[in-house]
């Protein structure tokens, strides 16, 4: 290997003096450039989720120990599922191998654990592997996610950038810093979450309850109003028909007890007429007509007597004429109203007998019947 160089050789018998090998232009370049990928573009050698199991590693370039490497385009590649019921991580790396004289991409497969944990890089004069991510592959996963992908390509320890080495940027402590906060703020979001998630289940339980009391309640009072109205409907309508019977019964009887009343009336009246009737005489009407004669003649006199203009004269005349005029009218009955008056008194009568009224009444009930009977008949 070469101190010192580059220098033009000169040939020797036959050979040039100056051989330089790759390693000599390699600790040459390492000089100045440090290992890691290049920031241009800045998702060069990224490792992005695509199909199922499939991960990608976007076009890039990388530099170690000064030997340079080209991705020219997307490469796939598959990861194994996770065995058994542990989960594991897996770590894709750029490694520079040099027995076998390449740079190329491989992943070094995690080990199953309750807590997983990425495999150690190798770094020593053979092999020299640059992290670019750790994938964590979980139990049963089939699919690869974009959250189960750390970028460690900006982990000065793990990879880096390629920066002059006179200038060149640790982004180590920056890159933990901001995994620590990353971890912490994370881990806080998820026990906020934890806690409003139990609160959430919990108001819904008690919501569900007190729904299910509701409807429970709603029902029992909708039985229990729909019970009572049966029950009082039932007892309206029986009162209902209770007096639809009686009203009937009533007033069955009642037309029962008119009928009878018409005919007991009907015969009062035709015995009392009976027994008044002989004491009228055949010549009821001549006698009446006598009775006028006499009255008319004492109103003459009266008359006579009243030209002096005596004021007892004039009273006494005034009567008289009243009393000729009713008589002259048919003993002054008035037929229409008296009839009418003689029937109610009859039903009076009827009533006095079941309601405690005066006898009184329906004798002068039959009175006035009688009164309309003859004034009809004479």
């Amino acid at each position: 290997m070469a101190d010192s160089l580059p220098f033009n050789a000169i040939k020797v018998d036959g050979e040039f003096d100056r051989v330089y090998k790759a390693e000599d232009w390699a600790w040459y370049f390492a000089t100045f450039l440090a290992s890691g990928v290049f920031p241009k573009p800045s998702d060069g050698l990224q490792v992005v989720a695509h199909s199922g199991m499939e991960i990608r590693v976007n076009m890039g370039y990388a530099f170690i120990n000064g030997y340079a490497f080209r991705n020219p385009v997307s490469k796939g590649v598959t990861l194994d599922r996770a065995e058994g019921a542990q989960n594991r991580v897996d770590r894709v790396v750029v490694r520079w191998d040099l027995v076998l004289r390449d740079i190329y991409i491989d992943v070094l497969k995690g080990v199953p654990s309750a807590k997983p944990v990425a495999a150690a890089l190798t770094r020593n004069t053979e092999v020299w592997e640059l992290a670019l991510a750790d994938i964590y592959v979980g139990k049963g996963v089939t699919k690869i996610l974009t959250q189960n992908i750390t970028d460690q390509r900006f982990n000065s320890a793990l990879c880096g950038i390629v920066v002059g080495t006179v200038k060149e940027i640790d982004a180590s402590v920056l890159t933990k810093q901001f995994t620590d906060f990353f971890n912490t703020y994370s881990q806080a979001v998820l026990d906020e979450f934890s806690v409003y998630k139990q609160n959430m289940e919990k108001y819904l339980a008690e919501l569900a309850g007190i729904y299910e009391s509701y409807v429970t309640q709603t029902e029992s009072l909708f039985t229990q109003y729909e019970s009572q109205f049966n029950e009082r409907y039932t007892t309206f309508e029986n009162t209902l028909n209770n007096w639809d019977a009686e009203l009937l019964k009533a007033y069955t009887a009642f037309m029962a007890n008119m009928q009878l009343f018409q005919t007991e009336a009907e015969n009062d009246f035709n015995t009392w007429f009976g027994a008044i009737k002989g004491q009228l005489g055949e010549d009821a009407a001549g006698k009446i007509q006598l009775e006028i004669d006499g009255l008319t003649a004492a109103v003459q006199e009266l008359t006579q007597a009243a030209a002096a203009g005596a004021a007892e004269t004039k009273e006494a005349l005034k009567g008289l004429e009243e009393r000729v005029t009713r008589i002259e009218s048919g003993w002054g009955i008035d037929f229409k109203h008296d009839a009418v008056l003689g029937l109610c008194y009859m039903g009076a009568a009827y009533m006095s007998q079941h309601y405690e009224r005066e006898v009184d009444t329906a004798v002068l009930g039959l009175a006035y019947a009688g009164s309309s009977y003859l004034a009809n008949t004479f």
